[in-house]
């Protein structure tokens, strides 16, 4: 999996946010050397590891918003018998806020691919979005796209996604 990261992109998200990582190579010392490895002539030993870079990183408003700040009028109220009140017409609201928010994220990933361009891309988005999500990218993106996690990965660390990935 490894060659696959590498000069690519990792986006994760969810509705709220989405953040796109760069995956390169970096020279490094290994980690699994220690005081008795490295001396004044040996500083240690170099190894080849993979590295994160934030490309960007968006918060999507709408998905935060309540209901009730959306819909601010009582235009559309009817009186139901015994005075109860009742809307007028039936909305499914939180729906049409989930699938703007949807198509919202589907072209900030478009953008960034196209922009960013590269060999692979590898997405993690919740199970619960995630086939609607990637429905609504277009194919030109999608043929660039590797592994694809079906969980939110928003709240991990960037060595802890990369390691999801390396799975």
């Amino acid at each position: 999996m490894k060659s696959e990261l590498l000069e690519g992109l990792i986006i994760v998200g969810d509705l709220g946010e989405l953040k796109a990582y760069r995956v390169y190579e970096e020279l490094v010392i290994d980690p699994k050397d220690n005081a008795h490895t490295s001396h004044k002539h040996n500083r240690g030993t170099l190894i080849e590891a993979l590295r994160t870079e934030l490309v960007t990183a968006i918060d999507f408003v709408d998905s935060h918003k309540k209901i009730s700040e959306e819909v601010t009028d009582k235009v559309g109220r009817n009186k139901a018998p015994h005075g109860a009140g009742v809307s007028g017409e039936p909305h499914n609201l939180k729906l049409e806020i989930e699938h703007r928010v949807l198509k919202e994220i589907a072209d900030e990933i478009m953008r960034i691919v196209r922009n960013q361009d590269p060999k692979k891309w590898h997405l993690a988005f919740p199970a619960e979005h995630n086939k609607a999500l990637l429905d609504r990218i277009d194919p030109d993106v999608t043929a660039k796209r590797g592994k694809n996690i079906p969980e939110d990965l928003t709240k991990l660390k960037p060595e802890k996604i990369l390691a999801r990935f390396q799975d």
